[in-house]
């Protein structure tokens, strides 16, 4: 919907344009991994939507889906490899084999099982035969073709199979719910309860497992979200644990468990990976050695050179017997994840993804997708609350425990000098100033929102600010972001307390009662490209000109709710802002934009607004494309391309001004061309797009900027009037 402007109180210019459609474009998370499967050199991870991820042992991946192979199915059940390197995969209804070219499927039916049996592990023999555990007994392809072991033509006492394990004498043994640990000695059967073994619960059995020296293991639960107890038959002796009795002291569930081809048993919980090899237990605690949380619900592998491969909120995890490290699949998307202010541009365009719970930083760049985990560089957890990126090319990460991480070509760096002053506090957001300082806001999650603030100097020297030494309000709200204005001048908006500001040496306050404020409830500062500032507020948009604030809201414009919660400008006079509903619990469009006095409503496809939210991480790129992210949609972000072609200057028209020497050296002089009168703005920046001097200056000649102070290199000088905007590049030598 498109609303016109009745009543501008204000004018954004903006460059000669044409407008086109927009266009949306929609990023999801990477699928979830829901298997796992290894032989030599070759692992795979069959993942829920995106196919599979092929890894050698030295981790080099590359991605089988049914767009680029013949595989099937891009949501992969179970996997397994056989001796002749064929991948075996079920998918819905189906089990089917690939040999690297082709596939060959076989439906559930044409393996003799009903339709509707679950499969719960698929595992090949020594003797190459494909084994399919289900709840309708045990599909076997041999010789070429299927056939079903079960309760009617076996000695099986039960069809409900959840786990198949391969003796080295040749025994079959069977995990199953009601019956125990059922084993096959040729035409002999024989089932292990509760009731013979004195292990409980050993009735039913999630999984079962045969090391090399003929140990037998299971794991036992009362139901299969019950916890486990792992048992071990040994010497003709039944032995339990529990995860205490095995030296896990963190606590925690069994969860799965694979025997390998080196003697080692590996067990997973909750929040450990352990293994048990020539009778002694090892354990690797999650965090602190393998620095990922657990998701232990699928069972690991081990390859051929003897690294075990784990699944867990990381993606995956390899462990080649000395070091632990991340394995991400790779798959195009952002992480999964609450973004808040997790979007950024970086200085050669790559845009970089971070969220809470999202366990890992993605970066997408000439269409290709990288992940990359805080852990790695000494994070204390892979958490990212909010993303900012400086001309420098520097891009700096806010984490959780007041660490601070910082990417600057290809070279990674954690700062964690803050947690002495914030300890437990995160990192909610940061911005660079002019002279080169950056500053980081902390919140306190815990404490009923307590903050802080930290001034990095460029010297390196950290100073820290809370209600103890300045004037931020105990207890406080967020402050959502900070704006460094071109001199200097750091503005903090404080949900409730209004606007903080602080010039270097002293403080002041901004609220309703002493300005223009519309309103104390201040969610997010922003500068338009003409050097005004705006706020967010609850009672609708404030702009402040340098000297005086105006108001923008429902009542005086088509600003559709005055709940404004972010807003963002592009370099064509765009102007987005993103609101909750006017109605709480309305659904529909919570994004506008207003260009050349029209207001129109964003929804992008499949947009729910299910809990009267603003969009989440907004901001526009350099070329003029909105993202967001989508709070409760927990890894969905959003890019909305307005399709405009712009140039600097309408085609055919001159400068509007001229700036003289250029070549400069300390002083430059303006002259301005037009034949209007009264005031203009203008504004400066660097090669990069940092904005170093703006101010209001007159429609005549003689106008002179000092840029004694300033680097060497190219600088952007625009001047905005009644008009337009015309821009002349100034080199300072």
């Amino acid at each position: 919907m498109k609303i016109f402007l009745p009543i501008l109180l204000f004018t954004l210019t903006s460059l000669h344009l044409t407008a086109q459609n927009g266009s949306w474009e929609y990023f999801n998370s990477p699928s979830s991994i829901k298997c796992l499967a290894a032989k030599e050199n070759t692992i795979l991870a069959g993942t829920n939507g995106d196919g599979i991820v092929r890894f050698d042992t030295l981790a080099n991946r590359s991605l089988f889906n049914t767009g680029n192979s013949a595989i099937p199915s891009d949501s992969i059940l179970q996997l397994a490899i056989d001796a002749a390197g064929h991948w075996w995969m079920q998918h819905t209804g189906s089990i089917s084999r690939f040999d690297g070219t082709n596939a060959q499927t076989w439906s559930l039916a044409q393996t003799g099982l009903p339709a509707t049996a679950a499969i719960r592990a698929l595992k090949v023999a020594p003797d190459s035969s494909v084994y399919a555990a289900t709840d309708n007994g045990v599909a076997i392809f041999r010789n070429g073709a299927w056939s079903v072991l079960n309760m009617s033509n076996s000695g099986l006492p039960s069809n409900n199979i959840w786990d198949v394990a391969f003796g080295p004498d040749g025994k079959m043994y069977y995990a199953t719910f009601g019956s125990g640990i059922v084993v096959q000695d040729g035409a002999d059967w024989t089932s292990y309860t509760t009731a013979n073994t004195g292990i409980s619960p050993l009735t039913n059995v999630l999984s079962v497992a045969i090391t090399t020296d003929g140990t037998l293991w299971a794991l036992g639960a009362l139901s299969p979200l019950a916890a486990a107890r792992l048992a071990k038959f040994e010497a003709g002796t039944w032995t339990g644990y529990n995860v205490a009795a095995i030296g896990v002291t963190s606590g925690g569930l069994f969860r799965k468990m694979q025997a390998d081809a080196f003697g080692r048993l590996w067990v997973t919980t909750f929040s450990t990976v352990s293994v048990y090899q020539q009778g002694v237990w090892t354990h690797y605690d999650e965090i602190e050695d393998i620095g990922c949380g657990s998701d232990e619900t699928i069972t690991p592998v081990v390859d051929g050179a003897g690294h075990i491969w784990v699944q867990n909120f990381c993606q995956l995890s390899r462990f080649d017997g000395q070091i632990w490290s991340k394995q991400g699949t790779g798959l195009p998307g952002p992480p999964r994840g609450v973004f808040y202010d997790g979007i950024a541009e970086g200085a050669d365009g790559s845009m970089w993804f971070g969220a809470e719970f999202g366990q890992y930083i993605a970066r997408l760049k000439n269409d290709a997708w990288e992940q990359y985990y805080p852990t790695d560089f000494g994070a204390s957890y892979n958490d990212v609350f909010s993303i900012q990126a400086d001309s420098a090319g520097q891009v700096w990460f806010g984490l959780g425990n007041a660490e601070i991480l910082r990417y600057a070509d290809g070279a990674w760096t954690l700062f964690d000098t803050c947690a002495v002053a914030f300890p437990d506090y995160i990192v909610y957001n940061s911005a660079a100033s002019p002279n080169g300082d950056r500053w980081f806001s902390f919140a306190l999650l815990t404490s009923g929102g307590s903050v802080g603030l930290a001034r990095y100097s460029a010297a390196g020297q950290w100073q820290f600010f809370s209600s103890a030494n300045s004037p931020l309000p105990y207890p406080a709200y967020f402050i959502r972001n900070i704006l460094l204005d071109a001199n200097g001048t750091a503005w903090f908006p404080i949900y409730t307390k209004g606007i903080l500001r602080y010039d270097g040496m002293a403080w002041d306050s901004l609220t309703q009662s002493n300005s223009g404020l519309p309103d104390n409830r201040v969610f997010f500062l922003a500068q338009a490209p003409d050097g005004a500032i705006w706020a967010c507020t609850e009672s609708g948009l404030a702009r402040f000109d340098g000297q005086n604030w105006t108001t923008l809201n429902t009542d005086n414009s088509g600003l559709p709710s005055n709940k404004t919660r972010r807003i963002a400008f592009d370099k064509a006079g765009g102007m987005y802002v993103t609101y909750w509903p006017a109605v709480p619990g309305a659904t529909g469009a919570t994004t506008v934009v207003l260009r050349g006095g029209v207001w129109t409503e964003l929804t992008p496809p499949g947009w729910e607004n299910t809990l009267n939210e603003a969009a989440d991480a907004f901001i526009v790129d350099s070329q003029n494309r909105l993202w967001f992210a989508e709070f409760t949609a927990y890894g969905m972000v959003y890019r909305y391309d307005p399709m405009l072609v712009h140039t600097e200057n309408p085609a055919g028209e001159p400068a509007r001004f001229s700036v003289f020497p250029n070549p400069a050296t300390d002083q430059v002089t303006l002259n301005i061309q037009s034949a209007s009168t009264g005031m203009a703005r203008l504004r400066v920046s660097n090669a990069q797009g940092q904005l170093v001097y703006t101010r209001f200056i007159t429609n005549a000649a003689g106008q002179t900027v000092d840029m004694s102070r300033w680097p060497s290199g190219v600088y952007l000088f625009v001047v905005f009037q009644e008009g337009g905007v015309s821009t002349v590049k100034v080199v300072r030598g």
